[in-house]
């Protein structure tokens, strides 16, 4: 604010120096700001308009400008950091709120493992062993011999020790004996599946067949 401007302005308006629509300029502004109400009601009390009153009331009415401005800020800061303040508790309220809602409404989870049934299956495991008289050999191996045996006999859950001979007669096997069980069936299905081993090595066969549970 020019506050020359203004002690002019209350200056013509004490003396009647404004226009009309000046003067209720002035007073509509003097209602909404006590202090150029006081500057003009101090003017007024003034006995002349010499340069010394003028410059006091000059001072005066810089002073409670200074001062109105000071006290403006100061609520408006005040005011501004209310509101931060408000809006921070707020967001932390918030916050709190949502992380307690989560916890209560999340259910407790039980380590639960499903029921499981076991069937056990006794599987038969077959090795071969060879005698030193024998000279023969399956021509896939003892190995594969041994895996077919087990697969063609692993109806069988007995465990058992055998022992088997045959001659091997132009690759084949021929005349095969085997000692160690009265079970008919289960020779039989040692004999096919000996046979079914198209081609050996060799001209006698002798070993020892062990059948156990696994």
């Amino acid at each position: 604010m020019d506050n020359n401007y203004q002690l002019s302005r209350i200056h013509n308006y004490v003396a009647g120096l404004m226009s009309q629509e000046d003067m209720h300029a002035l007073e509509r502004e003097a209602i909404n700001d006590p202090f150029l109400q006081d500057a003009i009601d101090g003017y007024k009390l003034q006995k002349g308009v010499e340069t010394a009153p003028l410059s006091l009331l000059q001072k005066r009415l810089a002073a409670r400008i200074e001062q109105r401005d000071l006290e403006r800020n100061r609520r408006f800061f005040g005011w501004q950091r209310l509101a931060i303040g408000l809006v921070a508790a707020v967001m932390f309220v918030v916050v709190c709120s949502l992380l307690v809602f989560r916890h209560l409404h999340q259910k407790p989870t039980i380590a639960t493992q499903p029921e499981s049934i076991t069937i056990i299956t006794p599987a038969l495991r077959v090795q071969v062993v060879p005698e030193e008289k024998s000279d023969a050999r399956p021509l896939k191996g003892w190995d594969r011999f041994s895996q077919k045996l087990d697969e063609s006999l692993s109806s069988y859950a007995s465990a058992i020790s055998l022992d088997i001979q045959f001659d091997i007669v132009k690759g084949h096997a021929e005349h095969i004996s085997i000692s160690g069980t009265n079970d008919a069936q289960f020779v039989e299905k040692i004999k096919e599946t000996i046979r079914q081993e198209l081609r050996w090595e060799g001209k006698y066969a002798q070993f020892r067949l062990h059948i156990a549970e696994e």
